[in-house]
């Protein structure tokens, strides 16, 4: 401050602009970067430009942003154009449709093994078989369940007791998610078949592709024995090339960073 010669005049005012920048619980140093931020006003020092010949902004009326909520695609999937709504469209995940949500919870559970209701007991200590909302929603989490609010909703709706206050009935949930592995009231049918535990009932937990039909399944396969071949015979090591665009490592590249790729292949298909 003597450098810039910006001394405060008295030294009460100085002791009053130390209170300011002083951080709680650090009273030996001064937060300049507040100060700075202050004082230091680029409108003020930099005259903002104008253009010369300004052009009317234009609204993009063709797609919508993603917004920050819920993600899932409303519509049915089949006839989605990807290539052309591969920047304005909102993300397709045709998992996250509300009505699947058990479907799914069930075979995350069976492709990792967990019991649910050991969970839901942690909390219930007096063994009254419900618990709140709030508690619901962190024992999901503590699962690795990951949903929208529109989905945690829905579901807190259909398992809502007749309570006043706001209790989710967990063993009438966890009835229904432990279906997966077993068939109740089979005690009273003992010729009653168990179906066993495949690689089917994990489908929904692992794979989230989108509609197609039989004549787009065999243009798929198709262009895919195309590009196997290329991979052949240019003895090209495709993961590589995937993983420039992949920084962080989560094994997923965006829709036009896929397609670039596959042009280095030189394999040209239609749109």
């Amino acid at each position: 401050m003597k450098e810039l010669r910006l001394i405060p005049p008295s030294e009460e005012l100085f002791q009053l602009i130390l209170r300011k920048y002083l951080d709680k619980g650090n009273i030996r140093e001064i937060n300049y970067r507040d100060f700075c931020a202050d004082i230091d006003q680029p409108k003020d020092m930099f005259v903002q430009y104008t253009a010369k010949h300004p052009e009317p902004e234009v609204n993009q009326l063709n797609g919508t942003l993603r917004n920050a909520g819920s993600t899932y695609y409303f519509r049915d999937t089949t006839n989605l154009d990807v290539i052309n709504n591969r920047f304005l469209e909102k993300r397709v995940e045709t998992s996250n449709c509300p009505g699947d949500i058990e479907d799914r919870l069930r075979a995350q559970v069976v492709m990792k093994r967990v019991r649910v209701e050991e969970y839901f007991l942690d909390f219930d200590k007096l063994r009254r078989g419900k618990v709140t909302k709030t508690q619901f929603e962190s024992i999901l989490s503590m699962l690795n369940f990951n949903f929208t609010k529109e989905e945690f909703n829905q579901m807190a709706e259909k398992y809502r007791t007749n309570d006043p206050e706001f209790f989710i009935n967990y063993k009438a949930f966890c009835h229904s998610i432990n279906s997966a592995f077993t068939t109740y009231g089979i005690q009273k049918d003992p010729t009653a078949p168990v179906h066993p535990v495949t690689v089917d009932n994990t489908t929904l937990a692992r794979r989230k592709y989108l509609a197609m039909t039989q004549d787009e399944c065999d243009c798929i396969n198709k262009i895919l024995g195309e590009y196997r071949a290329a991979v052949v015979i240019k003895r090209i090591h495709l993961k590589p090339m995937f993983q420039d665009f992949d920084i962080t490592k989560n094994q997923h590249v965006t829709k036009h960073q896929f397609l670039r790729t596959l042009g280095q292949l030189g394999v040209t298909t239609d749109e």
